[in-house]
């Protein structure tokens, strides 16, 4: 009887459906486009940058990419759960040089005003930035800029970013 019991009980056991694993930190969905987000690390995370789309985020949901709940989020326990994703409206999302790199997705508002000012000094220096009025677009032609996006990983979870641009 005990074995009998303990076989039922292995069996019930691989009947469970796991969680899928979740890897990295980037959104997969086959109905949209894929985006990798900026996260904290101690040597900053360094991106060739040819393009930059800066834009509300409604507006990048409309034009198929994925964002995160905390971001955007769409169902009541995700407006429960993230309550201070109000405060998050514009976005920005930067495109490698290298094309097989996936889109960064910055949304902190420290990373926007670090990225706002470098953006600036670009379009002073001859970047092409076009405005569809629903986004504006920071080409860098057949160049690109070194964007370094660093942050304290001791300081806490709300500690600021620091963007350098970089030769």
């Amino acid at each position: 009887m005990k074995e009998m019991m303990m076989l039922m009980l292995f069996a019930l056991m691989l009947m469970t459906k796991k969680n899928p694993r979740k890897f990295g930190q980037m959104t997969l969905n086959l109905g949209g486009q894929a985006l990798e987000y900026l996260k904290s690390d101690p040597k900053g995370i360094l991106r060739a940058v040819v393009r930059v789309e800066w834009m509300n985020k409604h507006h990048a949901v409309d034009l198929g990419f994925v964002l995160p709940p905390w971001v955007l989020p769409e169902s009541d326990e995700d407006k429960q759960r993230f309550q201070g994703s109000d405060r998050v409206q514009d976005i920005a999302i930067l495109r490698d040089v290298d094309p097989a790199v996936m889109p960064l997705l910055v949304h902190q508002a420290s990373a926007l005003q670090g990225l706002d000012e470098i953006l600036a000094r670009a379009q002073e220096d001859g970047a092409l930035v076009e405005d569809d009025g629903k986004r504006l677009v920071l080409d860098m032609g057949e160049g690109h800029m070194k964007v370094r996006f660093i942050r304290n990983t001791k300081a806490g979870k709300f500690a600021r970013f620091v963007v350098r641009a970089e030769d």
